[in-house]
């Protein structure tokens, strides 16, 4: 694959434009991943005030309008509805060229658009080979239309696909990871920490280093969900505590492009309970655990 900012070395007296144009994008790329963390969370449905209050300030949203409701201090990561996920031979983009183009357009300049493009969710190349081509592309067609943009990827932590992270880490800027450790069979024991560290150091291991890896923290549970019993749990406060450690250690805060956080309100198949619930009620006050650790890594 060809480098992130699609720029190689030139001779013969290009080498100083060159030079500048990186030092430009990098500036941008900087500028996303600033001394302000950046702290991402999903399915908000509105809910920016609450969430905004505990130090989430980058929400996902999927059009300009999207952007236009954010509050002040929250910017927008631009979904592009995902693709070559393999679910009923889906192995192609849900949104064709023509569409993605339009979208960067129409949100490039927004004042709260972070300049982070959510491109693919869990692609399967193990199920559709041509995934890692064609989201590199992908990558490609977005930089090219909007200069110093990201894209962003989420790696499926699973078994049954273990060669996945190796194929796609090159395919996006930001390659995310989520491996959730907190389910049903571990309530006795704990979430599995010793799981969760080997795919970070995995991805690790694979080339991807500490500035492009993005943590996903598990913030939820499946205790609820319709298709019940479900597998995962919700994570307690000790317990999200210790995932948090450990993620700091590997991938320390200051060098990780931002975090993202599943998932603030729930979604009837797959997350029950959700951030949104867990407030200290019925459910563990994880909220609070977030809220004082948004404020330590910004230094409050």
């Amino acid at each position: 694959m060809k480098p992130r900012v699609g720029f190689r070395a030139v001779r013969n007296g290009l080498a100083l434009a060159v030079t500048m144009a990186l030092a430009l994008v990098a500036g941008s790329a900087a500028a996303q991943s600033s001394a302000t963390p950046q702290h991402y969370v999903v399915s908000l449905r509105g809910a920016y005030p609450p969430a905004l209050a505990v130090g989430f300030n980058l929400a996902d949203v999927s059009s300009r309008s999207g952007l236009d409701r954010l509050p002040n201090g929250m910017k927008g990561v631009l979904w592009l509805r995902s693709g070559f996920n393999g679910r009923r031979n889906e192995c192609t983009w849900r949104m064709d060229d023509a569409a993605v183009l339009a979208a960067v357009a129409s949100v490039r300049r927004h004042p709260r658009f972070s300049g982070i493009y959510f491109i693919a969710d869990e692609p399967h190349p193990s199920l559709c080979p041509e995934a890692p081509r064609r989201i590199a592309e992908r990558s490609e067609l977005i930089r090219a239309a909007h200069p110093g943009a990201r894209t962003f990827i989420v790696v499926l932590n699973t078994y049954r696909y273990p060669g996945e992270l190796e194929q796609l880490k090159d395919a996006a800027d930001y390659i995310g990871i989520n491996p959730y450790p907190c389910n049903r069979r571990n309530i006795g024991r704990g979430c599995d920490l010793p799981a969760m560290r080997a795919r970070i150091t995995q991805a690790l291991a694979a080339g991807v280093e500490p500035e492009r890896l993005v943590p996903v923290f598990q913030a939820f549970g499946q205790t609820c969900t319709t298709s019940q019993p479900g597998y995962q749990r919700l994570p307690t406060e000790a317990e999200m505590e210790s995932m948090l450690a450990v993620w700091d250690e590997l991938v320390p805060p200051a060098r990780r492009p931002f975090d993202m956080t599943y998932t603030w309100g729930s979604q009837p198949r797959h997350a029950c309970p959700s951030l949104s619930m867990a407030d200290g009620g019925e459910h563990p006050n994880l909220r609070g655990v977030f809220a004082a650790y948004f404020a330590r890594l910004a230094g409050r």
